[in-house]
């Protein structure tokens, strides 16, 4: 009978764990139940425009004043 006992045991322990578990599912986060859904807000993204590129200057020849 003692080994019956234990077998009891061990199968409410079983039991309530089973009821812990779906009691902390139940309290969890509640949001959804409201009909809030959480969103991220992104703001879209604008690319910095290229700066223009100049155009090539012409050669400079530098006269040596020695």
């Amino acid at each position: 009978m003692l080994v019956e006992q234990e077998a009891d045991e061990e199968g409410d322990a079983d039991e309530h764990v089973e009821e812990v578990n779906a009691g902390d599912a139940a309290q969890g986060d509640n949001s959804a139940a409201h009909g809030e859904v959480p969103t991220i807000t992104k703001e879209p993204s604008i690319p910095s425009p290229t700066p223009p590129t100049p155009p090539p200057q012409p050669p400079q020849d530098l006269f040596s004043t020695s």
